[in-house]
């Protein structure tokens, strides 16, 4: 599964790594092109602030857990 997602402060960053850390399956932060970083480290996490775009990446569907963090369709910018 593959949901853009937003992560602008500090705080969802340490949520969300809290909620993949969580997770026993493998998560990815990637920026939908060149980039891809664990979703369960902070260190990475806090290295895709300088993306224009955030995706979260899984093998099974954990749409439950990231609900928060996922961009809706109607707040995605149509040049972005």
């Amino acid at each position: 599964m593959k949901y853009r997602i937003r992560l602008e402060t500090l705080t969802d960053i340490n949520k969300f790594v809290g909620i993949a850390t969580g997770y026993k399956g493998k998560i990815m932060l990637s920026d939908g092109e060149n980039f891809a970083v664990s979703g369960k480290s902070l260190l990475g996490a806090m290295y895709t602030m300088e993306w224009e775009r955030v995706y979260c990446e899984s093998e099974t569907e954990i749409f439950h857990l990231i609900r928060d963090f996922i961009v809706e369709e109607s707040e995605i910018d149509p040049e972005n």
